[in-house]
């Protein structure tokens, strides 16, 4: 199992040349960034919007208040709450339709009985950060005041005052998919597994086919099986170096190729990342991902087979502005920085066996994807760190931070958490222990079905 806290961090470059997993794991972030001053972060992977000029508005800012006398209005105080919270994933092609389908308004109030208990829980509707996050676009959360109007409509049986074959839509920007990419590029071949057969982490090559340079201004990975598509991550890589993956590529009789870590070659950036729950990612306006002609994407794919699926040939969906469009003479290019941090979990004291003993531990990670899926070690030697730091951690509770020099220059505008499904918390802050300390992204309650790129 790989177990790495990670931020990925997107951001806009804006230096003079733009103008403008058994054994020893790792935790990584990944940050999108649009150049952020110089300082210095704590964590693992993530995308934020630090600028309050392009974050999103407060969480209910425009939501409406609980009915204090007189019938709930599903028009006025129902539907908005639906639309902006529920709706990108329970209408149309969102993931939620498989279980829920919010089209229009009957079928709202027909799930009112169901509605209830999520919404009560707060399992429903997902929005892992915590308070101490700045406030970021397409919050979907909910207020007290929501909770209190829909459990209160859901206890008067769900009424409607529109017909029943209202349209329920999502908001106009910012929905859960791209409904009209520029590209859809499928994977270099399919891969199919046996329920039951290790863990397998395959890389696929997507090639978009372009025969001229330009910005990637929107992405959004759609695993065909996501019963087995466990989580992926997204790695751009020169033309130059695509030769190198002719001999791999399919040489065992399936699509891709066996591989494992953070180097499928040596071009390949780390720009991408999709796990359960996420939405595709949008860069903001008259920004995008700097491409080439000839360039690829490789999608490293975890495959977790406790069921037996279908082949997956999942694809890759690319909003693209190329080089001759004119809007390309402004783009400002995004730059994404990935933070790793340890996890080193030993044994608890009660616990005994073989992969107890750290060296063990390492010589079965290194058996099982070579010497450069194991980078425990490097983790450690980075954040100044060592084994020795973990060990008496042993009542079955181990926790990790590492500081790490920004590197780059600009705002950030997304950022991404990952630690695979032992985490229990994740944080990120610019300048820690400094008075500049500001939090980027709190999730008191890590869940590892809702990882969102936060923008």
């Amino acid at each position: 199992m790989c177990v790495v806290p990670a931020a990925l961090l997107a951001a806009c470059s804006l230096g003079d040349d733009d103008g403008g997993e058994s054994g020893p794991t790792t935790d990584a972030a990944t940050t999108s960034e649009a150049a952020s001053d110089d300082g210095s972060t704590d964590g693992t992977s993530s995308s934020v919007a630090d600028d309050p000029s392009t974050s999103g508005a407060e969480s209910g800012t425009d939501a409406p208040s609980v009915a204090r006398s007189g019938p709930i209005s599903f028009a006025s105080q129902i539907e908005p709450i639906i639309e902006r919270s529920c709706a990108n994933c329970h209408t149309g092609s969102g993931p939620g339709t498989q279980h829920v389908r919010l089209d229009n308004a009957s079928l709202v109030s027909l799930s009112a009985p169901g509605l209830a208990p999520v919404i009560e829980t707060g399992f429903m509707p997902p929005w892992p950060a915590g308070g101490d996050s700045p406030e970021y676009q397409h919050d979907w959360s909910l207020t007290t005041d929501e909770i209190a109007t829909l459990l209160a409509w859901t206890d008067a049986g769900g009424p409607l005052d529109v017909p029943d074959d209202h349209v329920i839509e999502p908001p106009p920007d910012g929905g859960v998919r791209l409904d009209d990419p520029d590209l859809d590029v499928l994977s270099r071949g399919s891969y199919d597994g046996t329920a039951g057969q290790p863990d397998e982490y395959r890389c696929f090559v997507y090639d978009m086919g372009l025969d001229e340079g330009g910005y990637i201004t929107a992405m959004d990975f759609r695993p065909q099986r996501e019963q087995v598509v466990h989580h992926a991550v997204g790695f751009l890589v020169d033309a130059a170096d695509v030769a190198d993956f002719d001999e791999v590529d399919g040489a065992d009789g399936q699509g891709g190729w066996t591989c494992f870590g953070f180097s499928p070659s040596p071009s390949a950036e780390l720009v991408y990342a999709w796990a359960p729950g996420q939405a595709a990612n949008r860069y903001p306006g008259g920004t995008g991902l700097r491409v080439e002609a000839g360039d690829v994407f490789v999608i490293q794919t975890h495959y977790h087979f406790d069921v037996e699926a279908p082949p997956d040939q999942s694809s890759f969906e690319l909003d693209v502005v190329v080089d001759s469009d004119a809007e390309a003479d402004d783009m400002i290019a995004i730059d994404v920085s990935t933070y790793l941090g340890p996890a080193e979990i030993p044994c608890t004291s009660d616990e005994s066996g073989p992969l107890c003993d750290r060296n063990a531990a390492v010589a079965d990670a290194v058996s099982k994807y070579g010497e450069a899926g194991f980078f425990a070690n490097g983790i450690l030697a980075i954040c100044g760190q060592s084994p020795d730091d973990y060990a008496d951690m042993t009542d079955g509770i181990a926790s990790s931070t590492c500081d790490q020099r920004v590197n780059g220059i600009g705002s950030i505008i997304g950022i991404f958490g990952h630690q695979h499904e032992l985490g229990s918390s994740f944080r990120m802050t610019l300048n820690p222990d400094t008075p500049e300390e500001r939090v980027l992204l709190d999730i008191p309650r890590w869940d590892f079905d809702w990882q969102l790129i936060y923008e």
